[in-house]
This record gives structure tokens, sequence and C-alpha cells, in this order.
């Protein structure tokens, strides 16, 4: 995954960072270049696992495909864990995952699910929730084909991923938020065994106090307001409101260096106040930076953890 550093370096030099033009297509096209970044899988993993790419999960926008990574040792069906890419709602794909993909699917025996979805500035909210609805919905419908359980099921994102991840997860607990949205998901709170959020956010009250590199183009792009805090549906946004005793179980990471890590430390006490079953791993060693995306870099010792540390709370819940 591409370093913040990188992001902020290249923002800078494009007159990002500073205040933002009229118009955010320019910003967005200049970004988008910058989430075009693929790992290599170990050789390892890839033979333990199959791969059935580019699957289009009939989605009623455009680009609707997903991948499918599953065990080959696998007799029975096998649980979903679907992914949810990041890249500020305007860039990223499927295959940023590439690597961790063949490795969670190897260690745990399940399918990980790798969905694209329509991208800001060309489509607007809700677009993304609407095709994880789909994503879901084909996934049920064809579950024999592609050998799964979709009675259990997780989801996990990643920075704008996680963001959609766990508002997503609130939709599912809470029939409130269902009729204010007008969406019903084609999954209930049974069938969702947990979500997995890394390095995301999830209040947009506090979003642009993490002086997150092109936050407020990405918002803007997403949302279609200038300033997030025009949005009417921003509430509906911060999975953090919607936090109660009927919330599912998480999964929540983020670096130590992240401008996202206040939102965590915000989510996890939220978490801890709701009693809700939940994995938190924050991690900070003495004398290291641990920054956006820190959780995909499995050849640190780190995101070695945080990758064994999400592979437990799975296991203990398949």
């Amino acid at each position: 995954m591409l370093p913040l550093l990188i992001i902020a370096l290249a923002l800078a030099v494009t007159g990002l960072i500073a205040e933002f033009a009229s118009n955010y297509h320019t910003q967005v096209r200049l970004i988008r270049k910058f989430f075009r970044i693929k790992d290599v899988a170990i050789n390892e993993y890839i033979k333990q696992t199959a791969l059935n790419n580019n699957i289009d999960y009939m989605s009623a926008f455009p680009g609707g495909t997903l991948d499918i990574y599953s065990s080959n040792s696998a007799t029975e069906p096998q649980p979903v864990l679907l992914w949810v890419h990041g890249g500020g709602y305007v860039g990223g794909d499927k295959t940023c995952i590439v690597p961790w993909a063949h490795e969670t699917a190897a260690k745990l025996k399940i399918a990980v699910i790798s969905m694209n979805y329509c991208l800001a500035p060309e489509h607007h909210y809700p677009v993304p929730l609407l095709q994880i609805c789909e994503a879901l919905r084909f996934l049920k419908n064809h579950e024999s084909e592609y050998n799964l359980d979709t009675a259990r099921i997780f989801i996990g994102g990643d920075s704008a991923g996680a963001q959609l991840t766990a508002q997503f997860a609130a939709l599912v607990c809470n029939k409130e938020l269902q009729t204010r949205m007008k969406i019903t998901p084609p999954i209930s709170a049974n069938d969702l065994r947990g979500i997995l959020l890394c390095c995301g956010f999830y209040n947009m009250d506090t979003v642009m106090k993490s002086h997150f590199p092109a936050m407020k183009t990405f918002l803007w792009a997403y949302t279609n307001k200038k300033k997030i805090g025009n949005f009417d549906k921003k509430d509906d946004m911060s999975a953090i409101k919607y936090v109660n005793s009927d919330f599912c179980n998480v999964y929540l990471t983020c670096g130590n260096a992240d401008p996202f890590i206040d939102q965590a430390h915000e989510m996890s006490e939220i978490l801890r106040a709701a009693n809700i079953s939940r994995e938190i791993y924050l991690p900070a060693p003495k004398g290291k930076k641990l920054g956006h995306e820190y959780q995909f870099d499995t050849t640190t010792e780190e995101g070695k953890i945080a990758l064994d540390k999400a592979v437990n709370f799975i296991a203990a819940r398949l």
C-alpha cells in the first residue's frame, strides 16, 4: 500500500494540500494515480489458494466485479470475508489486497472476496453502500456455485473502505438507520459474524481534524458537498453514532502515526462502553512510527501481528 508520506508529498507538489480549488475533478484525477500500486503475493499462499477473478456481481452501476480467493484444502462451504478497499472513495481497486487475501484465505480456509465499487466523483454517496448490498445478495444467490457459507459472513475494509464497512454494519444492526436510509441489507445481524476495521474513520463531525492529506477533496467528491458539515447525511456516515449493545463484533486496528489514530481511539472507547465483543490492536512501538495502512505490510512485526490478530478474531467467531 502507498505510504502516507508519498501521498502527502505528491499532494503538496500539486498544490492540493493547500486551500482547494472550486473543481474537484482535476484534483481527483491527479490523486487517483497514486492508488495504482500492486504488491506481489507470496508463492506459498498462492499455491494454497484458488483465485476466481472479475466475477460480475450484477450491479445496477458500472464496474461491479469481485474476486474470490478460496482455500484449496477446504472441504465444506467456506465462510465469507468480503473486503471493501480503500482509496479515499476516488481511487483504489479490489486488487489492492492480493497478498493479504491469499494469505488470509490460506490460513483460515475461508473465501476472501474483494469487491470493486463505483468511485467518486462519477458516482456519489450512497452508491458504494448499495453495491455492498448487491455483492452480498449475489453471493447469497450463488453460494453453492462458489462453495460459500453465507450464514457466516465477515466484512472488512481499510481507510475509506473501513468507513463504508462500519456504516454498513450499523445499517445491518440498526432498523432505524435502515428506515432513514431506505436501504434493506440482504443479510441479517445473525449472518454478520463480525467486521474488520483497518485505519479508517468513523465520525464525520471530527474527521477533518485528522488533517489527512486531501481529506476535504475525498469527502467533497464522494458527497458532492464542498464542506462535510453541510452534508445532510453526514450523521448516517458516522458509524460511531450507532454503536449500541446490538452492534456486531469488531476487530479494530490503526497505526500510531496514522492521522486517523484519534478516530480509532474514539471508536475503541465507544465499543468498550457498549460492551461489544472486540479485538483492538493500536500498536505504538517505542521509537517507531506506523503510518496509514501499516497492516498490509506483513514483512514488519506489527503487520504480522495485525494479520494474526485478524485471523484469530475471525477463527473465534466462525
